[in-house]
């Protein structure tokens, strides 16, 4: 088992890996029948794929399908990859080879749900020759709660390169699903929507979705289609084609500016297209699959790597400190929250722009939006950072910061980010993407690249969802892709079902930035949106709830200091870890409720969170271990429902398997850590 660590929190720079790799017999993995079709099993026999292929001169497309037990899940999906010279890749292709294997191995996973992941499945690799002699291969694995499969081009007559001009990999759910679906109005978006909850059969057709795409069966059956892997490729939304009548989901490619989707040198792969399995909701948010999918680490030493709470004094409005009308960017301002940071177990201070919304480089224009000029290695006059920078290093705080991705566009990132080392910065936001087409993903990772070798974190904003790179490049914190907390400074759109519905949808692809950490809770009533000093939804307790409930090893807390010195919940904030070692989904309705434990080391964190009316939550602590824990309860207080500031702690002795339960107000939730007992 994988041996984890070190007094200051920090993991070595190679941690071990149990690892089983074999071929399989044919009887273990796959059958052939005489219609062409190939059957591939999970490790635990829980799915099966059927895999199928054209026969004789056919020149159709393979498909496959997929069950579980007896019930078919999917039925009929197609294989396609279009490249623009050749026509469809896969129309007419004959297996030429077979190869299978079983892995079952614990891949290491530094800062996440999980210490570890596991990475079970059994493989196919069919080689496919094209009628013009082309080499390509069809690789499937199946896993215990996943499909994943990928196109690999490995040569294709008298061409180096290939223009793909599009991929119809189709995806058909069998029988009645609700979707949670957010739809797109085109591929050029920061992917910030809102969850429309649809039978699948009412599904928009021509439109746009984003991905995950989650389903859920009656008898509580949970899909949801994604990719992992994503590099050298643009990314993948979903679309239900104009007049379908089989709820079929095509692939569609973010296009390059001349239409067609890549340009790549032969040979290459594509991204995996995935569907993770559960019975319920929170069976996707516990797997690990997504991330396994991906490449192993390709930083060697990540010790340097820390991650850790933050402020962000943006979603606050820039309140300042201490004197009244004091420029957030002065010193005076900026001391005061590494102050804050540094008594309150806040590991990183976020330095982003001034009060009208300009960053804290020369930007070439009023705004966060880059002019002539802009350069964001040159520090504004006005911002003290050398010694703000020194100040934030004698409190053992480090420095966070923000650019727009424009900035670094076409510029020597290795130079850049050496500088911004040298500047003092320990992580960065790099934001506005607003696209997933090939170059937006090349460029992301090349941003990554540079950061990892001047040892600075990484946040995504106005970003596409997270596809597993964090295995890849450790120093990758999170993605936004999401509509979220910010939104509450102009409108009412991030409700608590709104978040609900967040968590079993967009929080499956990965790590999730929220900005979390609002201490202003108000009834839906008197909320009003304000950009100084925002209002939250739901109670203090649903709030403290998100920061155990959403995956993030970098969270911020970004209210202002005395939003919070003095308040119910701050010791929470203090002392809540970041990532974990285990997590357990206790409960989970998409839109209604999440209840969730989380281990680190031998104690237990438990967040819940609830959308609407009041209600009553009863779990079972057979999570714990044997030895009686201490459990602190921080809950709604009695008056939450019209005060949902108000919060009770309470704490007491709790035996494992012990029935727990928790009063939450309207719109309510709980945090409570379970510590052993000494």
């Amino acid at each position: 088992m994988l041996a984890f660590i070190a007094a200051a929190g920090l993991l070595p720079p190679n941690p071990p890996m149990e690892s089983i790799e074999r071929p399989t017999r044919t009887s273990e993995a796959l059958a052939l029948d005489s219609s062409g079709r190939y059957a591939l099993r999970s490790p635990s026999g829980s799915l099966d794929v059927q895999i199928e292929l054209p026969q004789g001169s056919s020149a159709g497309r393979p498909s496959w399908s997929l069950k579980r037990g007896t019930k078919t899940l999917l039925d009929g999906c197609l294989l396609s990859l279009t490249e623009k010279a050749r026509g469809d890749l896969m129309e007419g292709a004959r297996v030429d080879s077979v190869a299978t294997r079983f892995v079952d191995e614990r891949v290491p996973i530094l800062f996440g749900k999980s210490s570890e992941g596991v990475n079970r499945f059994r493989e196919i690799r069919l080689g496919l020759r094209t009628p013009d002699g082309g080499g390509l291969a069809l690789v499937f694995r199946c896993f215990d709660d996943a499909v994943a499969f990928r196109y690999e081009v490995e040569s294709l007559p008298g061409s180096k390169g290939v223009v793909v001009q599009g991929e119809d990999s189709s995806f058909v759910p069998a029988g009645e699903w609700t979707a949670y679906a957010r739809y797109m109005a085109n591929f050029a978006n920061s992917r910030e929507h809102l969850i429309a909850e649809v039978p699948l059969s009412d599904l928009r057709q021509g439109v746009l979705l984003d991905t995950p795409l989650t389903l859920q069966r009656q008898d509580g059956i949970t899909l949801a289609i994604t990719e992992a892997g994503l590099r050298e490729f643009p990314g993948m939304s979903l679309m239900r084609p104009i007049g379908d009548t089989r709820q079929s989901l095509f692939a569609r490619l973010s296009p390059r500016s001349d239409g067609s989707k890549a340009v790549c040198s032969v040979p290459f792969k594509t991204p995996w297209r995935v569907v993770l399995i559960g019975n319920r909701p929170g069976d996707l948010l516990e797997s690990t699959t997504l991330f396994c999918l991906n490449d192993p680490p390709a930083i060697g030493d990540a010790s340097w790597i820390r991650p850790g709470k933050m402020t962000w004094y943006w979603w606050n409005g820039y309140v300042g400190y201490p004197k009244p009308n004091e420029p957030i960017l002065s010193f005076e301002a900026q001391k005061r929250y590494i102050d804050f940071a540094a008594a309150n177990g806040i590991l990183y201070h976020s330095i982003i722009s001034s009060e009208n919304d300009e960053p804290w480089y020369i930007n070439g224009q009023p705004g966060l939006f880059p002019g002539p000029g802009a350069d964001s290695t040159k520090v504004r006059p006005d911002l003290d950072l050398k010694r703000i920078a020194d100040y934030a290093r004698s409190k053992g705080v480090r420095l966070w910061t923000w650019v727009h991705q424009a900035t670094l566009r076409g510029k020597d990132l290795d130079a850049v980010f050496a500088h911004y080392r040298n500047l003092g910065w320990g992580g960065m936001m790099v934001d506005f993407f607003d696209n997933d087409d090939q170059a937006t993903v090349r460029f992301a990772e090349e941003i990554l690249k540079a950061a990892a070798r001047h040892q600075i974190l990484i946040h995504f904003h106005g970003m596409y969802k997270p596809t597993g790179w964090e295995r890849t490049y450790p120093n990758l914190m999170n993605h936004e892709g999401s509509l979220n907390l910010e939104y509450l400074k102009w409108r009412d759109t991030c409700t608590p079902e709104h978040t609900l519905r967040v968590m079993f949808t967009r929080q499956i692809a990965g790590p999730m930035d929220y900005h979390l950490g609002g201490f202003r809770s108000v009834v839906r009533e008197d909320f009003v949106p304000r950009n100084v000093g925002p209002n939250v939804l739901g109670t203090r307790g649903f709030n403290l709830a998100l920061y155990v409930l959403i995956d993030n090893p970098n969270p911020m807390v970004s209210d202002y200091p005395d939003a919070y010195e003095g308040q119910a919940g701050l010791d929470f904030l203090r002392e809540v870890p970041t990532f974990w070692e285990e997590t357990r989904v206790l409960a989970g309705k998409v839109g209604e409720i999440a209840l969730m434990a989380r281990r680190k080391g031998a104690s237990w964190w438990v967040g819940c969170a609830s959308a609407g009316e009041a209600r009553t939550v009863r779990f079972s602590a057979s999570f714990l271990g044997r030895s009686n824990f201490r459990m602190r309860l921080w809950r709604d207080a009695d008056g939450a429902d019209l005060d949902p500031n108000l919060l009770t702690v309470e704490t007491r002795e709790v035996r494992r398997g012990e029935e727990i339960e928790v009063r939450l107000a309207r719109d309510g939730g709980f945090v409570a850590e379970f510590r052993p007992a000494k």
